[in-house]
């Protein structure tokens, strides 16, 4: 039997990021960073499904992350947008920006397994500093992270590991292999 790797759902209703109230953002980060430990051992039972024999190499540091990174990008897969999908990107944009946006987007199995990693991510900033920590910012919602579980204590702003991962995803797709979690970790880490 194949491992089936399972997507976060919260065991509350969602409601958009920016119309959740002080309350119910820090209700869905407080269930966000309990998820972790969790979704760690998700992870790292799909890491050794699939035949890692070295699972010591994973070890909560920034070098755990190539290893890490190597298992991730052979995993990514793409999906076309549908003409819908890809015409509400484009509403509104000047034709410059919208005949940029892609014919794809990331699987939801790539999704899965990028939110996951991206805990990961987060977590090796946490062991290895302990000025940073898991918050919410809660206003202006017109911010683009506004009550979402991001890492606070970068002097640049907020890491939101999600998006770190599927941006590095997606380049990957897109055929740019320069990026790497590595080379992502080393960048926010100079805004420590």
């Amino acid at each position: 039997m194949t491992f089936q790797y399972p997507i976060m759902t919260p065991p509350f209703e969602v409601v958009g990021f920016k119309e959740m109230n002080k309350k119910q953002a820090q209700q869905c980060l407080e269930w966000f960073v309990s998820e972790i430990p969790s979704r760690l051992e998700i992870l790292k039972h799909a890491i050794e499904e699939s035949g890692i024999q070295r699972m010591e190499q994973f070890d909560m540091t920034p070098q755990s992350l190539v290893p890490l990174w190597d298992w991730l990008k052979v995993r990514i897969n793409t999906v076309p947008y549908t003409p819908d999908e890809k015409k509400q990107l484009q509403d509104g944009l000047p034709s410059w920006i919208a005949e940029d946006i892609r014919d794809w987007k990331l699987d939801i199995s790539t999704i899965a397994l990028a939110v996951d990693v991206s805990l990961y991510f987060g977590q090796v900033f946490l062991n290895k500093y302990s000025s940073l920590k898991w918050g919410v910012i809660t206003k202006p919602k017109s911010y683009i992270y506004v009550n979402k579980p991001t890492i606070k204590g970068f002097k640049n702003g907020p890491l939101h590991p999600p998006t770190i991962l599927t941006n590095v995803c997606s380049s990957y797709a897109d055929g740019n292999f320069n990026k790497s979690l590595l080379s992502s970790f080393e960048v926010w880490e100079k805004f420590i």
